[in-house]
């Protein structure tokens, strides 16, 4: 990327520069909404065709994994245990929320709450491997 000269210019290189992050955000939490039924359904009316959940999963672990791999980070080891805990328990949960009755069940309770609180769970996770 060409970097602008004045005060405008770097503004505008920074701008350029945040825009990704912001856009992976966005997917991710949109995917997250879906899948833990904030979102009811997606639905592409130009080819007549309905995402499913599975979608939802394999869009929040790629922007999630572009994401961290893009972080000025990095490293897993770069992180305390306890942001390390939190950067696990989002894509397990994906993928447990997905691939695992267990996990399903544990988060489907009687209320709405315990998929909101997996989708916060994973924000959380976002939150702190995006940093």
């Amino acid at each position: 990327m060409a970097h602008s000269s004045g005060l405008s210019g770097m503004a505008s290189d920074y701008t350029h520069l945040r825009t990704l992050p912001a856009l992976l955000s966005v997917v991710f939490v949109m995917a997250g909404l879906y899948q833990f039924g904030g979102i009811a359904e997606v639905h592409i009316a130009w080819v007549d065709y309905t995402l499913s959940t599975q979608h939802a999963t394999i869009a929040s672990l790629g922007v999630f994994l572009l994401a961290f791999a893009s972080s000025e980070t990095k490293s897993f080891d770069h992180y305390e245990q306890s942001e390390q805990l939190a950067i696990a328990a989002g894509p397990l949960l994906i993928l447990g929320y997905q691939y695992s009755d267990t996990v399903f069940d544990l988060v489907q309770t009687e209320s709405m709450w315990g998929p909101v609180i997996a989708f916060l769970v994973t924000v959380v996770s976002w939150a702190v491997a995006v940093r």
